[in-house]
């Protein structure tokens, strides 16, 4: 595919000038099927095609964040949100500041994308917003002004979810619909929460449900389940430490087991780190079935090798609210079987062939249950289910798949 595709992140880049290895993880396809490949983050420019790979820091940009802040309240499309608050009743201070916020952001970025255009030359570019928040603003800002660009957008959860960020309903969305030549929504789920608060406004012949995917080529040799050789049931999960992963359920859930030995291994960390390693010394450290440890906060690479490396049985989600999450299909990918919570999208993702659901509002003991049923399987259910973990993940969340259906 020739051409510039210019890639709309706010957080691919930080101000160092160095990029996000999550959000990298398409950048191998883009980079494969775009002869022009440019990312615009929050905190400046970046060419991921050359050699070099050159950073446009914002002062080579000129001065596009004071030139936001003196455009903002001359907005119509500020104006325009601003009295959808009024009407709900909910114009209050706090809510005002977010969407004048919101709009500065999404000018910012405008404007490091014309610099762009000025630059690059190219007489029609791909938009691509990876989120529906102020970088696809941006991207709509930019179309309205260059029809002939093509724009394509991804919503995921808290950029979707009302529940997750009320101010969503009121943050552009009906621009960025009008705008944008594709939306591509991550999930059912995700859809149903969109259309919920678009209503009339929703253009149904853009939207398109299309999972975010997963990098990597599918892995081809399935691990040997440890429960099966060592008598020893491995589990793993990936997130970070916060209120909404809920990470402590899986400590109250261990404290009750009664089962096989069992060895759990967190990889992620986060502010409640300290708490959670002195709740897992509290109920677990006396418990001679159960071994645990923590990994701390992790880089995509050694999350990769740890799972390169290393045989677990189960991945294990708490999370009291999701979208589709990656973490589940990497764990797919190397054929691992699933827990987790009926919570947003997981449920498109774990079918029964590859794991168990949960019901959230069960918390610790629904978590348990799924585990104790797990370790009672035959061996060649076992073996069945990751086998289909695998086959899930290369039919449905392998990137290289899915991002040819945003670009057709």
């Amino acid at each position: 595919m020739p051409g510039t595709l210019i890639y709309l992140s706010s957080c691919a880049v930080a101000a160092d000038g160095k990029t996000n290895a999550f959000m990298m993880q398409e950048h191998p396809w883009l980079l494969k099927h775009f002869s022009n490949v440019q990312m615009v983050s929050f905190y400046g420019v970046k060419t991921l095609t050359t050699k070099d790979r050159e950073y446009i820091t914002p002062q080579k940009l000129g001065f596009a964040a004071l030139k936001s802040w003196l455009s903002v309240l001359l907005m119509r499309d500020l104006w325009q949100e601003l009295n959808h608050l009024r009407r709900d009743k909910k114009a209050n201070l706090i809510n005002i500041l977010k969407l004048v916020m919101f709009t500065q952001r999404g000018l910012k970025m405008h404007y490091w994308l014309e610099a762009l255009l000025k630059k690059d030359g190219d007489i029609r570019p791909t938009l691509y917003s990876c989120w529906m928040s102020f970088d696809g603003y941006a991207a709509a800002l930019t179309k309205r002004k260059h029809p002939q660009l093509r724009f394509v957008v991804r919503g995921h959860a808290f950029d979707i979810d009302a529940e997750r960020n009320p101010m969503n309903p009121y943050l552009m969305k009906q621009m960025i619909a009008k705008q944008a030549d594709g939306i591509y929504l991550i999930s059912e789920s995700a859809k149903a929460q969109y259309l919920e608060y678009m209503q009339e406004d929703a253009p149904m012949d853009k939207i398109h449900v299309v999972g975010m995917g997963s990098s990597g080529n599918p892995v081809e040799m399935i691990k040997e389940p440890p429960m099966l050789r060592q008598g020893v049931l491995r589990v793993v999960s990936c997130a970070n430490i916060s209120e909404i992963k809920q990470i402590h359920l899986m400590i109250e859930a261990l404290e009750k087991w009664e089962g096989m030995p069992i060895c759990w291994t967190h990889m992620g960390g986060g502010e409640g780190e300290d708490a959670l390693r002195k709740l897992a010394e509290e109920k677990l450290d006396t418990k001679e079935n159960v071994i645990y440890e923590f990994m701390g906060s992790l880089d995509f690479e050694k999350v990769q090798k740890q799972y390169d490396t290393h045989a677990y049985d189960l991945f294990i989600n708490t999370s009291r609210k999701e979208g589709v999450p990656v973490s589940i299909m990497e764990a797919m990918r190397h054929g691992i079987p699933i827990i987790a919570p009926a919570v947003g999208g997981i449920p498109e993702m774990v079918t029964e062939d590859i794991g168990y659901l949960y019901d959230g509002a069960q918390g610790a003991q629904g978590l348990l249950a799924a585990l104790e049923a797990f370790s009672k399987l035959p061996e060649d259910q076992v073996l069945l289910m990751r086998q289909a973990a695998r086959k899930r993940w290369n039919e449905h969340y392998c990137s290289s798949n899915l991002l040819p259906k945003l670009f057709e």
